[in-house]
Formats: structure tokens, C-alpha cells, sequence
């Protein structure tokens, strides 16, 4: 029996985000009692919960509505196993999005060495992803039927690893070829050409890179994506290339394609499952050459007890 996605497998952002509406629940239940003005003047906060409604600028435009609840949250989670989209198609791969071992956050080894916020921590110590602001987002088609729903952060940042071996939507990457030309990086078929749809491979689309035909290789700046098994989710800052946050990290379910709105103005989504990775990293041809064509990144621990799979 196909399904289109296994709800169950969408930790740790569904569950932060029953967790926050549990939360909230709880505090709706406490006694309220009134402050008085210089009580007032001591605090200063966001609002818990907020909506926000978008209608489309013409009748034929879809609408949006947004439940973001206001949360700072920093936790390391592990998933053995992340799929949406499992269902039948014409390609070989079974699942839109497949990531097996997936981590969010690590465990620090290096005492001295700087994380993605700048700070340093004891070996054995938790180095965290922070994701503030979770958020839900539905979006209704101009018959008023529900066409996508989104959960994201409106801040992330910090370290995602996994075996990734198939990926719908995008993974923000730079990628500077051999004459030093930077190009953003697309996900990629076999073929080197550019699709975000169950794809294993990233780099330069062949028709951007003169390359048609020639087919998915190091030389044809196509790297496989299993060769990155941890990805530093930010944005990069142009100045010093450190790590800012990101507004974009989203994961997508949509029965048509859909434009969901991003800090840059917007990416469409097609039907599927579909999921929007932005790193700080920069892919450097120039450098995989020098090193024998070998490429990617290792993997950062991500378990206390070594299982002897790699994860310790």
C-alpha cells in the first residue's frame, strides 16, 4: 500500500511543536491574576502564539495561513530513520525523502575547536541545534482547498547529519568551479542536470557548466550527496563565511506544486514531499582536484555509546 508520507518520522519538528502546543496548554490552564504597572514595567516578552493570514493578490492566487509559536529551543536528536513520500513513481528510488541516521546537533570531541555559534565546548558536551519560532503554515488554492502544509523555524541553525540517499526540494550550497566562478549549487539526476525531485547528487547543472552529456562525475562538478554526512545548516555570512542564522529551513508536503515564501522571496515545491536545507557550505572544485577527486564531509558524533556504526 504507497502512502504519501509517514507523519510518524517527522521528529524533532512536529514533536517540538506538540511539545510547545503542550506547553501552552498548560499555561492556558494557570490562574491569571492581574499585574499592576510596575510589575508590567519588569518584563518584557513576545506573544506565545500568532497567526497570520495572507490572501492571494488575485482571485486565482492561493492563500496562507501561519501558527508560529514563540520558543527558543536548543536540543541534539537523533532518528533512525526519516522517509516522506513513499509511494510509487517511475524512479527507482522508493521515497521523496529519505535520510537514514539523521541527527540533529552533535557531541563535542575538540574542547578547543569553535562551533557554528562561535563557542567552544567540553568534550562530551552537547553542541545543539537551535531552532526559535516553530512554525505551522497551510496554504488553500483559489477554491479554497488545501493544497500544502509546512513546518519550519524562523531562526536555525547548527549541524544535521545523515545518510542521505534521496532528496526532494533544495540544499543551500555554494559551489566554485575551476576557473574560481562561484554558482549556487542544484540538486541533480544521474545525468548532471538540474532536478529537485528524489535526487542523490548536487553541484553545477550540466547545462550551466557546459557539461551536457558528459554525465555525473567530479569533472562534470557532480558530487555525490552520500559523501556529506553532516551539513552545517545556516546561512553564510559573506564577510567572514561564519554561520548566521537561517529563516528557511522548512520541511514541505504539497498535492500540487506550491511557492512557499522564503527570506529571498519564494521556492516552489512540487507535489510531494519536500524539504529545504540551507548550509553555509561552499563546495570548492578547484581543491576535490588537488585532492585526488575525493570530496565531501565526515560525519560529527552524534551518539554517547559507540554501537560501532559510526555514529560515536
Amino acid at each position: 500500500m504507497s502512502k504519501v508520507a509517514n507523519f510518524s518520522k517527522l521528529s524533532p519538528l512536529a514533536c517540538m511543536a506538540i511539545a510547545a502546543m503542550g506547553a501552552f496548554s498548560s499555561a492556558a490552564n494557570a490562574e491569571l491574576k492581574p499585574m499592576g504597572d510596575v510589575e508590567l514595567s519588569e518584563h518584557v516578552g513576545q506573544a506565545m502564539i500568532a497567526f497570520d493570514s495572507t490572501e492571494g493578490a488575485t482571485a486565482a492566487d492561493p492563500s496562507t495561513t501561519r501558527f508560529t509559536m514563540g520558543l527558543n529551543t536548543e536540543f541534539q536528536v537523533n532518528i533512525n530513520d526519516f522517509e516522506l513520500g513513499n509511494y510509487s513513481t517511475a524512479d527507482t528510488l522508493t521515497s521523496d525523502v529519505n535520510v537514514g541516521n539523521m541527527s540533529y546537533g552533535s557531541i563535542s570531541t575538540d574542547a578547543s575547536k569553535v562551533q557554528l555559534d562561535g563557542k567552544t565546548y567540553a568534550v562530551g558536551d552537547i553542541v545543539p541545534f537551535v531552532a526559535n519560532d516553530p512554525y505551522f503554515e497551510i496554504t488553500e488554492n483559489s477554491a479554497g482547498e488545501l493544497v500544502g502544509f509546512r513546518v519550519g523555524f524562523n531562526e536555525a541553525r547548527g549541524q544535521l547529519s545523515g545518510d542521505f540517499e534521496s532528496l526532494s526540494g533544495n540544499v543551500g550550497m555554494e559551489v566554485i568551479d575551476n576557473s574560481g566562478t562561484t554558482h549556487q549549487a542544484s540538486l541533480l539526476d544521474q545525468n548532471g542536470l538540474a532536478d529537485n525531485t528524489r535526487s542523490t547528487h548536487i553541484g553545477i547543472d550540466a547545462n550551466a557548466s557546459g557539461n551536457t552529456g558528459a554525465g555525473c562525475t567530479v569533472a562534470t562538478y557532480c558530487y555525490d550527496m552520500s559523501q556529506f554526512k553532516t551539513l552545517d545548516i545556516g546561512e553564510r555570512n559573506a564577510v567572514d563565511g561564519s554561520t548566521d542564522m537561517t529563516k528557511d529551513f522548512f520541511i514541505a508536503i504539497q498535492k500540487e506544486n506550491v511557492a512557499w515564501s522564503t527570506s529571498a522571496g519564494s521556492i516552489t515545491a512540487e507535489a510531494g514531499a519536500f524539504i529545504n536545507l540551507p548550509t553555509s557550505m561552499v563546495i570548492d572544485a578547484a581543491t576535490i582536484t588537488a585532492n585526488g577527486g575525493t570530496y565531501g564531509t565526515e560525519r560529527v558524533r552524534t551518539e554517547y555509546i559507540d554501537r560501532g556504526t559510526g555514529l560515536f
